[in-house]
């Protein structure tokens, strides 16, 4: 017993207990560092299961590091290992670099932060340079951290003679079919800003209505308009679709958005009348919404509405009614609003937007 006290007042090193002292008041305060440095409180978003599992996941990785360094530092004490000492100082250098890594990542973010409005609601958009300058600092710590650990163990002679620089570069090689895509497509659609986070696109050939609520090196996320779950796309895959962006009108500064309703109606039918269909729905939506409600703002009140004739086809004339939103986040819901009213006027008017030769048709495919 004597032994071993004495063999661990020998190996007491001032700058390693700092190092375990500071160490243990990270571990105390974990809960809270990991809270300060989450930017869910900054881009308003709100903390589902899945994020707060990773808010977790973050505080048990913390207090995890703490105790190996804390464990490593006692066994350094009692059985004079120096070796553990290289891994108390590496697992140091990995805890420091994770808190220095997202206080500038969230240091960043309030510098470049810009304020968007998605579907009601006011969040923080991460803009090109955030993902840009993310993209830089994460690379830089990792060299960092790798070749301090290197340093520690006394191998960095290997960085030296260049054998892990080109096993490196060799990785890289033969991996580039998997990720070179996906990195040129992300920088090409953070470089031309065509399609920002929090912008809402419609991609027709996969019939898509949704708001981007992602855009990073492994994948572009969307979020359906009409159902509220996520769709996930490689930014490659995403690069190679037609995506009309619907938010462009408001990047223009324009206060409304356009839409329309097609309707196909038999020839018999006048276009007057047609356009009192749409025009009494219209009306009879807007006098029976509350003017405090929130369907009130999908619309544009004194927008000028009007009915065109689209085509003739053989089997009906086909009608446009264009009318107007405040924000492409309510399409769907405008929509399904607005068409309960269709539904109901066109049968107190007696016109039909299912045509007679329509329904025949459906009608034998049916029985086929």
């Amino acid at each position: 017993m004597q032994f071993i006290l004495n063999n661990i007042l020998t190996q007491t090193n001032l700058f390693y207990a700092l190092i375990v002292f500071i160490n243990v008041i990270i571990f105390i305060f974990s809960w809270w560092i990991v809270n300060f440095l989450d930017t869910a409180s900054i881009e308003k978003k709100k903390l589902w299961d899945k994020e707060k599992e990773k808010i977790r996941k973050k505080k048990i990785f913390l207090r995890f590091i703490s105790t190996l360094m804390l464990c490593a530092y006692v066994i350094t004490l009692v059985i004079n290992a120096e070796l553990f000492n290289d891994i108390i100082l590496s697992l140091f250098i990995i805890l420091v670099a994770y808190i220095v890594h997202a206080w500038t990542l969230k240091r960043l973010l309030l510098f470049y932060w810009e304020e968007v409005e998605i579907s009601g609601s006011k969040y923080v958009r991460r803009d090109y340079k955030i993902n840009i300058f993310t993209l830089i600092i994460n690379f830089i710590v990792f060299v960092i951290v790798i070749i301090s650990i290197f340093k520690v163990f006394e191998i960095d002679s290997l960085l030296q003679s260049g054998g892990i620089i080109a096993w490196i570069l060799a990785f890289l090689w033969f991996t580039a079919p998997v990720w070179a895509a996906d990195l040129v497509a992300w920088i090409s659609m953070l470089h031309h800003d065509q399609i920002e986070i929090g912008n809402v696109v419609e991609i027709k050939e996969e019939w898509i209505l949704a708001w981007v609520k992602n855009i990073s090196l492994s994948e572009v996320k969307l979020i359906d308009l009409a159902l509220g779950h996520p769709i996930v796309f490689r930014p490659s895959r995403f690069r190679e679709l037609k995506v009309e962006n619907l938010s462009l009108w408001v990047a223009w500064k324009r206060s409304k958005i356009p839409q329309f309703i097609d309707a196909y109606v038999s020839y018999k039918e006048k276009l007057e009348d047609v356009e009192k269909v749409f025009f009494d729905s219209w009306d009879a939506m807007l006098e029976n919404i509350a003017v405090d409600s929130i369907q009130r703002k999908y619309f544009i009140e004194n927008s000028i509405k009007r009915v065109e004739i689209v085509k003739f086809w053989d089997f009906a004339v086909q009608y446009r009614f264009y009318y107007d939103i405040s924000s492409p986040f309510y399409i769907i819901k405008a929509e399904r609003l607005l068409n309960k009213y269709l539904q109901f006027y066109q049968k107190e008017l007696w016109i039909d937007f299912s045509t007679p030769k329509l329904l025949e048709a459906k009608v034998e495919n049916h029985s086929k």
